[in-house]
């Protein structure tokens, strides 16, 4: 299969492509960071361009930044999306496309409310993955758990959140793109995909040796942000033939060194 994979070089998307090569799958990269642009990407059933399967990653990320620079939020995260999700469904092409659990209380952040609006403008056969907090070797430097391995931390928050290993995450668009490219099972909505375990901030910097100060979130933050995996699972169930368990615990992550 002919898989297109936007944000290919990114964090999720260069693991999902090493698997997906593993897979024997053939890869349409599509990354700034190698001189490609998502306006100018050709999707198509037919030709040069031929693309069976598209999962759609490429995104502006980070909540607080989205506040300062709304309009290249809605550019890159909606009129991309947008046009991508038309191409898909004028040629037939199923879709997985990455949203954020930030979606559920989309008016909280501009990057929220981009993500929303990708769900709404999704057509048949194009499913959104509510990603909660990915963790993992690759993730952008900024993120809770790459601070916290670097030493780069000042301080914590009181937070509650759902921490997914990337390779866990891998593992649910693998299993949903075997199903989407069957014939008659056209496939809609957006799922969670966590563990569906809180964790404490600052319980983890604990864990992970440090005694640092604890602060308040900011507005945009939810307090609370925990995935509800029972859809995603039961979803994964009918395709699968067994319930689908995320196999690594942030706990023991920590514990180990930072190693799955």
């Amino acid at each position: 299969m002919r898989v297109l994979i936007t944000g290919s070089s990114g964090f999720i998307g260069s693991h999902l492509k090493t698997k997906l090569l593993e897979q024997g799958h053939e890869i349409r990269d599509c990354d700034t960071k190698t001189g490609q642009r998502l306006e100018n990407i050709v999707i198509t059933n037919s030709g040069e361009w031929k693309t069976d399967f598209v999962v759609h990653l490429a995104a502006t990320a980070d909540v607080r930044r989205s506040f300062n620079e709304p309009e290249l939020y809605w550019k890159n995260n909606v009129d991309n999306t947008t046009r991508i999700q038309h191409l898909c469904t004028g040629h037939n092409i199923p879709l997985i496309y990455a949203s954020s659990s930030c979606a559920k209380k989309w008016w909280l952040s501009p990057y929220g409310t981009t993500k929303r609006v990708n769900e709404e403008t999704a057509g048949s056969n194009q499913v959104g993955l509510r990603f909660t907090t990915v963790y993992g070797d690759g993730a952008r430097e900024g993120m809770f758990m790459s601070r916290l391995k670097s030493g780069n931390i000042e301080y914590v928050t009181n937070h509650i959140r759902d921490f997914i290993h990337v390779s866990d995450v891998v593992d649910v668009i693998t299993y949903l793109m075997k199903d989407m490219r069957k014939s008659g099972h056209p496939m809609t909505g957006a799922y969670d995909v966590g563990t569906g375990v809180g964790n404490k901030v600052f319980e983890l910097s604990q864990l992970a040796g440090y005694g640092l100060p604890i602060r308040n979130g900011e507005a945009c933050e939810a307090p609370e942000n925990v995935a509800d995996i029972k859809p995603i699972q039961t979803l994964l169930s009918d395709i699968k033939g067994g319930t689908w368990q995320p196999k690594v615990n942030v706990r023991e992550y920590i514990k180990n060194g930072y190693r799955v």
